[in-house]
């Protein structure tokens, strides 16, 4: 063999082996690429695209611990609330969809561990919306002006507070806004719902307002109706308006203090001020009348006070003071007076 047969073959060789080991080389993957949450401001803060979708999702929410003391009784009550709010949005070719869902628990003072609920449901398409939420003669699904009490406290005087099943339909021209909503018949004792129809208005200066509620199993209508308006010279804010009952049992009907029937009528003022840039003030006023009554143990009238003060030092996190003094007469001329107040401490997000 000569010299040049033998280099041509260790060469050979040399490529031989070099190509097992390249076969047997490792080989490292391409990276598989990773879809970044992005920002969804098409329908507010806080809204983020759900990765792989074009659904926008918003959690939210908050915890409180509040202590409370009532008038009469021998000590005081605690209570830790957990709140957590999904809100989905996508736009489609019949309007906004949107499901919203809020779970939450009160510890209400147990030292012991407390479930979840479903407090909140609604599925929402365009303006047609459906679930399980506060009834609409106490807040329409959407907001509004009129929603809650006319006194801006937590409490919010009394204004017919409760939660429905109810399938309603929303329309929004503007500044003006109008809604027909059926809601589950409080009693439950026919087919026939309840039915709550909602006109409303929001200008710079304020707003206007009226909702109107038949409850169907007991045949009564009730009536909310008011103003808010923007106070310019103070930067504070006013609401004055009314309720109206045409019966004792009525599903749409503002209690009075005790809780036990509904007032015939009801007039409420409520202020709210900003003292500071992390303080503001709240004072409010009802009046209730009741209807004629030979009974005399029955509530005649009654007058109701709330306050509060809340401070907000860093955002998402607030302290609140709240109180509350009311009095009522009976047709025997006796006056009872009633009295309570909390403090919470709520970190929100």
């Amino acid at each position: 063999m000569n010299i040049k047969s033998l280099l041509i073959g260790s060469a050979a060789a040399l490529v031989a082996v070099s190509g097992a080991r390249a076969a047997d080389a490792i080989v490292a993957a391409e990276p598989e690429p990773v879809e970044y949450v992005r920002v969804c401001d098409a329908f507010g803060p806080g809204f983020f695209y759900i990765p792989g979708s074009e659904t926008c999702l918003q959690i939210s929410g908050f915890v409180r611990f509040r202590v409370a003391a009532t008038k009469g009784t021998s000590g005081y009550q605690q209570n830790t609330r957990v709140r957590i709010n999904f809100d989905t949005r996508s736009e489609t070719e019949l309007g906004e969809l949107r499901g919203f869902m809020r779970v939450q628990s009160n510890s209400a003072g147990a030292n012991t561990d407390v479930p979840y609920v479903t407090d909140q449901a609604i599925i929402q398409l365009g303006g047609l919306f459906m679930g399980y939420t506060e009834s609409a003669f106490a807040a329409l699904w959407g907001g509004g002006v009129g929603n809650w009490g006319f006194i801006q406290t937590d409490a919010g005087g009394s204004y017919g507070y409760q939660q429905r099943q109810q399938i309603g339909y929303r329309y929004d021209a503007g500044a003006f806004y109008a809604a027909l909503v059926l809601e589950n018949d409080a009693v439950n004792t026919d087919w026939a719902p309840d039915v709550v129809g909602v006109l409303g208005m929001t200008q710079g200066w304020g707003g206007a307002f009226a909702h109107i509620g038949y409850d169907e199993s007991n045949k009564a209508v009730g009536v909310k109706a008011g103003v808010e308006l923007a106070v310019a010279a103070t930067g504070g804010s006013l609401r004055v308006g009314g309720f109206y009952s045409d019966k004792t049992a009525n599903a749409y009907g503002i209690t009075m203090p005790t809780g036990t029937r509904a007032a015939n009528w009801s007039a409420a003022i409520g202020y709210t001020q900003d003292v500071t840039e992390t303080l503001n003030a709240t004072l409010g006023y009802q009046y209730f009348d009741g209807f004629a009554s030979a009974v005399g143990t029955d509530i005649k009238s009654a007058h109701l006070v709330e306050g509060a003060l809340s401070w907000t030092p860093v955002t998402n996190f607030n302290i609140r003071l709240e109180g509350n003094w009311g009095q009522q007469k009976n047709y025997a001329g006796v006056k009872t007076t009633t009295a309570s107040g909390f403090m919470w401490v709520r970190r929100s997000f």
